[in-house]
């Protein structure tokens, strides 16, 4: 097992650096494994040790994924057939946020050293040793998974009793419109990378919600998820399931007298997410046709992305003429989705992805500023509600490279969520905005437009909100979750499980 033994200190090296997580009970037994002595009198002792050494190189691989923070390989396959397989560029980009040069240059040397020692010393002897000694903290160092687990039980317990019951509003219509502007990738943690946090759109909003929880990291559970917001926080397990007709967000604004519609500035093919939007959220309708809007970028599989202020514009044009007395529209925009890139620069994966990033949140920035400034120009009512639907992990973690959002961690859940009131008389009182710091998720929002119809926020002249109106949102505690990982905020502190199906505390080094 000499040059094995390299295999394993580089993993604990790996550990140590927190990009991958040591299973020591799982990495004895493989070690003890490989001294199985072979007698050289055994008749088939060359086949045997052929079919040992396949065996161990199969489960080396198998148990180094194991200690990865990778979700299941299965699950890995699963969503690569249920969604398509990435543009061969996109899938160049993504393998090189893996090479970090200082961790190579230290395995190299790691080698080196294991190599000659190996001239010297018994290695096996002393990976055996480090292995039982780091047995221990494997047994005894685990934190108490019952009380995480019953933690998260009652966290749904409640979230099922939720329910935001909408009225109408008295004069049996409402007087305003809604635009849900749902933004794909986007997180605190991503304008800061872009050094964005304090672009001047967050100041537009009347109200900011800066500890806003979108609970998942992929783009079907956010819409899904955003569209069942009526009620509460459901498992992941639940979401693909039939819920009641009232946790049914936009029909029931349909019943409270809006017509609602849908645009994205994609085809909605990848993910088959248009599919989900009618089948899963019940956003009824097809989406509006945005053929013929310009598309200056592509998405990583090379489909078109259209412009969003000319994509929000044409909807706005057919909006001022038609005679519908309130529209709720679901507008879904990609622009700064991983891998997309400018339509007519052929070498985009060659190029760092957090400059890209930045020159695509710019320019959706300001669309966005511009769309706001024309919906006030038209003098309507308009209450705009921009919500995104997971980060983009710009930075990475040590735990899970730029761009991998298996894990929902804080820095790829938590973004900025606003609600603008337009059209408002405000009686010459100044502007002045209010942040929610308190956590939330989607049911606030579900919560906020109740309120609206049940008593107008046009209705108000001057101060607003309220008080009341503002300890009364809703709060929702932190818990995220994908297919296969769930993150929770208990006492403080973070948790993960995975697919090791264990509670394990995730430390705010392994967030940086």
């Amino acid at each position: 097992m000499e040059l094995w033994s390299f295999y394993f200190f580089a993993k604990l090296f790996l550990h140590y650096k927190e990009y991958i997580k040591f299973d020591v009970l799982w990495n004895l037994a493989f070690a003890l494994f490989l001294i199985i002595p072979l007698s050289p009198k055994f008749r088939f002792r060359r086949a045997v040790l052929t079919v040992k050494a396949l065996v161990a190189f199969v489960a080396a691989v198998a148990l180094l994924w194991h200690d990865t923070w990778f979700p299941p390989p299965w699950e890995a396959a699963s969503m690569l057939q249920a969604q398509g397989i990435p543009s061969r560029e996109y899938i160049l980009n993504f393998l090189g946020r893996f090479y970090n040069p200082d961790a190579f240059m230290v395995l190299g040397g790691l080698f080196a050293v294991t190599y000659l020692a190996s001239k010297f010393l018994r290695m096996t002897t002393l990976v055996l040793m480090v292995l039982i000694a780091l047995a221990p903290l494997r047994v005894f160092g685990q934190p108490d998974g019952q009380g995480i687990g019953a933690s998260v039980d009652a966290f749904f317990d409640a979230e099922d009793m939720r329910r935001v019951h909408f009225k109408k509003p008295v004069a049996g219509a409402p007087d305003f419109d809604v635009v849900v502007l749902h933004i794909c990738s986007l997180a605190w943690d991503d304008l800061k990378a872009a050094k964005m946090e304090n672009n001047p759109l967050w100041g537009q909003f009347d109200l900011l919600f800066t500890s806003f929880n979108t609970v998942t990291s992929y783009s079907g559970p956010a819409l899904i998820r955003l569209m069942k917001a009526n009620c509460g926080q459901p498992r992941h397990e639940n979401l693909y399931s039939e819920s009641p007709p009232e946790c049914y967000l936009f029909p029931t604004l349909e019943r409270m007298g809006f017509t609602t519609q849908a645009i994205l500035n994609h085809d909605g093919v990848y993910g088959n997410f248009a599919g989900e939007m009618a089948s899963f959220a019940k956003v009824h309708g097809q989406p509006m046709d945005a053929k013929g809007v310009p598309t200056p970028q592509r998405m990583f599989d090379n489909t078109p992305i259209h412009d969003d202020y000319q994509t929000l514009l044409r909807w706005w044009t057919h909006r001022l003429a038609s005679d519908d007395p309130a529209v709720a529209l679901y507008y879904n925009t990609v622009s700064l989705h991983d891998g997309s890139h400018w339509a007519d620069e052929p070498e985009w994966w060659k190029r760092a992805q957090d400059a890209q990033y930045k020159e695509f949140l710019s320019k959706l920035l300001q669309d966005l500023s511009r769309f706001l400034k024309t919906l006030e120009d038209s003098g309507r009512k308009v209450v705009v509600i921009f919500v995104p639907e997971h980060g983009r992990a710009v930075r990475g973690s040590a735990i899970q490279p730029a761009g991998l959002r298996d894990i929902p961690l804080p820095p790829i859940t938590l973004a900025p969520m606003g609600i603008k009131i337009i059209g408002k008389e405000r009686g010459g009182a100044p502007f002045r905005q209010k942040v929610v710091e308190k956590p939330v998720s989607h049911f606030a929002i579900a919560h906020t437009l109740a309120q609206f119809l049940e008593k107008s926020p046009y209705g108000e002249e001057g101060a607003w909100p309220s008080r009341a109106f503002m300890e009364g949102i809703p709060q929702t505690d932190f818990l995220a979750e994908n297919q296969s990982a769930i993150v929770v905020r208990v006492e403080g502190k973070l948790y993960y499980f995975g697919k090791e199906k264990r509670w394990m505390e995730v430390a705010g080094r392994e967030l940086e």
